[in-house]
């Protein structure tokens, strides 16, 4: 049996000397022997360009009936972000109904010579940018490069698809093969507000109450779907660890970001200079994650999870320090 991944930068593999990692690279070490993990999550991806540059096709050419797809999106779908990753990236939400339900629009395939108007307008806005010319020209090499005739774009309203349709595709694909899809809501961004809690807001998963988590949870109601929250593990951990911690499990944005870890990653967390980020693991934090994924798959009461419970090691019986190394300030942790 496999275990296949669709998802983005929080769920793919990384190289060994690179301090930050995905929780699909670790999740091998939770896994008994004879099952397979395919991790076919890319950085940068959303649910739409996921689809869009063909890695659906390579998961739907070889999933078969008994395998699992773990479907993590959401980070580079958030459309309340700038515009710049409209065109490829951004995959939006939808007005949602009297009682807060997202809507299921079926995306509109179009030739990859369309640019979204609303990309274009907010390009020509844009001060910053001087030669608008060399951007399209830049957006349609990359249209261009999907393998199909036409793609699937972005529209503000939702009209030529939205993120639950997007996500349904993943799900539809998944049960024609005789495979078992099973949600997983993305990790929180390590963002704190003036309380101590994670902040929601605008590319802190859409805001109104961390809006795309909510739209994957009700996907997850109406379609039967099994949902792993992660989003909701990721912040009650954020706050043990709490705000002045957090960051010796994330990533580095400024600063060098791989050599043998720990010792190295301690050295640098230790500059002056050096900046972390908010959204991506080092090997420690993805580690910590994976296992709390795990312990919420061994927990759930979903009878669709049955025979992944069976693939997985206990988690609490795993001495994740075998694998990964604690930071220096989680000597105690």
């Amino acid at each position: 049996m496999k275990i296949y991944l669709a998802g983005d930068s929080i769920v793919q593999n990384y190289e060994k000397e690179e301090f930050i990692a995905g929780w699909g690279q670790f999740l091998p070490f939770f896994i008994k022997d004879g099952v397979e993990v395919v991790n076919d999550a890319k950085g940068g991806r959303s649910s739409r360009l996921f689809i869009n540059e063909g890695r659906f096709d390579n998961i739907e050419k070889n999933i078969s009936a008994g395998d699992y797809l773990l479907i993590e999106f959401c980070h580079n779908d958030d459309a309340s972000k700038e515009y710049k990753t409209m065109f490829n990236r951004l995959t939006p939400l939808g007005e949602p109904d009297s009682d807060g339900r997202f809507p299921i629009i079926p995306g509109e395939a179009m030739p990859k010579d369309y640019i979204p108007p609303e990309y274009i307008d907010a390009l020509r806005k844009d001060e910053n940018v001087k030669d608008k010319q060399a951007v399209l020209d830049s957006v349609y090499k990359i249209l261009e490069s999907y393998p199909h005739d036409t793609y699937y774009p972005y529209s503000a309203d939702g009209s030529k698809g939205t993120y639950l349709w997007f996500l349904k595709q993943f799900v539809d694909m998944a049960r024609e093969k005789g495979a078992v899809p099973v949600f997983v809501t993305a990790p929180a961004r390590t963002v704190y507000d003036a309380n101590g809690n994670i902040k929601d807001g605008a590319g802190l998963h859409g805001g109104n109450n961390f809006a795309y988590i909510r739209a994957m949870k009700q996907l997850g109601e109406e379609a039967k779907v099994p949902v792993i929250d992660l989003f909701a593990y990721s912040c009650g951990l954020y706050k043990q660890i709490g705000k002045e911690k957090i960051h010796w499990i994330t990533s580095i944005k400024k600063g060098c970001n791989k050599g043998i870890w720990p010792d190295d990653f301690n050295s640098e967390m230790q500059k002056k200079e050096t900046v972390s980020e908010n959204t991506h693991f080092n090997k420690y934090g993805a580690m910590l994650i994976t296992q709390g994924l795990v312990k919420l798959i061994k927990e759930s009461d979903s009878s669709q999870l049955d025979g992944l419970k069976g693939m997985l090691k206990n988690p609490d019986g795993i001495d994740i320090e075998k694998y990964v190394k604690k930071p220096l300030v989680f000597e105690e942790f």
